[in-house]
């Protein structure tokens, strides 16, 4: 994708106009060009008709809003020969669709998509209507894709990562080890915003002029960085975790994000996941039960038999803990022995396993 760098000079105009005539793929925000009102809220602009040289009666001609447009008007083409009104969009070809054809197996976003008609002369207006269909929230809510609402699709993924991370030990303000004095740079918080319904996390130094008195790191913890951070609500279940790579020879030094929680939590704890300084904890805050994202009622409403493999069982407290006590224990099926040559490669691995197992 090519990279556009947008600046204004001269009078000041709306940007969305001007951004969707650029011959590159742009991501445009509907809240480009929007302006906060006497309460402080921010409000979607309004633009002029697209459509030059309309006389002033005619119902085209109005200012509109993004992810609003009128059925009857906006879609509709006058020609020499009559008026031609454009539908939605069609995924087949030819006039009719195919014997199999049913929109209801489509995803209920795809099918508003599909709803939304062609509008002649008004491509800013059609691109925005497109959009609403598909994340209405991103219209309702000037900051909807700088919060995380739900777990990422790879979170099983994830959560064998840090499980296998939190094997080798967890560290704490409290309890630093090896790092002490460093404390500052590791140690991750959680803290509530403005909104009641979102928290954010971070770790690290917000600022390299930010006094610090930690200890300068040694030469061979340079370039460490950040794998994984994370948050656990009070049964030990991660409600929320975002991977990071390597910044290469120009680290990072501070990480953040937003979050939803899911509802029922009532703690959030941090968790920090360095590649060579391992993993660190920070202090848990409260929570109200009641504030949480939507998206994830699937986690606050999961079977028992999920919350028994992602809740940590010390945890468990109340009705969760008799629902998960209450399940059969699932059979353990006989592990056959297998013989392997002694040098062989599976020869090694098994020696290395008991070997492992031996160490614990």
């Amino acid at each position: 994708m090519s990279r556009v760098v947008v600046s204004r000079r001269g009078e000041e105009g709306p940007m969305a106009p001007i951004l969707a005539s650029i011959p590159a793929p742009v991501e445009i925000s509907p809240w480009i060009d929007a302006t906060q009102d006497e309460t402080g809220k921010w409000q979607l602009p309004d633009y002029p008709c697209e459509i030059q040289g309309l006389a002033p009666d005619d119902p085209k001609n109005v200012r509109w809003r993004p992810g609003d447009y009128t059925l009857g008007v906006d879609n509709v083409d006058y020609k020499e020969d009559g008026p031609q009104e454009y539908g939605g969009q069609r995924l087949w070809d030819g006039d009719l669709p195919p014997r199999e054809w049913n929109p209801k197996r489509l995803p209920e976003n795809v099918q508003e998509l599909l709803k939304v008609p062609h509008m002649p002369g008004q491509p800013l207006k059609e691109m925005f209507a497109r959009m609403k269909a598909l994340e209405p929230g991103l219209f309702e809510d000037r900051y909807y894709k700088d919060i995380f609402r739900d777990l990422p699709k790879d979170w099983r993924y994830l959560l064998q990562r840090i499980q296998w991370a939190e094997k080798r030990g967890i560290y704490s303000e409290e309890s630093p080890g090896s790092f002490a004095g460093q404390e500052e740079l590791l140690v991750p918080a959680v803290y509530h915003t403005q909104r009641l319904d979102t928290a954010t996390i971070c770790v690290g130094r917000s600022s390299s002029s930010d006094s610090s008195s930690s200890q300068p790191l040694s030469d061979r913890y340079d370039y460490d960085f950040l794998e994984m951070l994370y948050v656990k609500d009070q049964e030990g279940k991660v409600v929320q975790v975002v991977p990071w790579e390597s910044c290469g020879i120009y680290p990072a030094v501070f990480w953040t994000y937003s979050f939803k929680p899911p509802r029922g939590t009532s703690s959030l704890t941090p968790f920090a996941a360095f590649k060579l300084r391992g993993v660190w904890q920070g202090e848990a805050v409260e929570w109200d039960p009641t504030h949480g994202s939507e998206e994830m009622d699937w986690f606050t409403n999961m079977a028992p038999e999920l919350r028994r493999e992602l809740a940590d069982p010390k945890l468990l407290e109340g009705p969760h803990k008799m629902e998960v006590e209450s399940l059969p224990r699932p059979k353990r099926e006989k592990e056959l022995p297998v013989l392997w040559p002694e040098n062989s490669w599976q020869g090694n691995v098994a020696k290395a396993k008991i070997w492992d197992q031996l160490q614990q």
